[in-house]
């Protein structure tokens, strides 16, 4: 399974501003990472509009992949087992 974070959109403002904004394949959480550490924010946060938006960009809901279930237990599905 590949786990890596997928690359939707990178933010440049002229001045020397980098950012970008990446989707984690498993739980679904928006990471945005410019210098520094990394923000994320949770799946679960983001509203019905927003991930609209973000569509556009490759951005998934969770459910919509192929073996993947509409249900939070799709995630867990996912992960490795303890």
């Amino acid at each position: 399974m590949n786990v890596t974070p997928i690359r939707l959109f990178t933010i440049q403002d002229g001045e020397g501003f980098v950012a970008d904004a990446f989707q984690c394949p498993v739980t679904g959480n928006l990471i945005y990472k410019s210098s520094g550490t990394p923000s994320v924010i949770a799946y679960t946060e983001l509203t019905d509009e927003q991930i609209m938006r973000l569509e556009k960009y490759g951005f998934r809901r969770l459910g919509m992949e192929p073996g993947r279930m509409a249900n939070d237990a799709g995630v867990e599905e996912l992960l490795p087992k303890q």
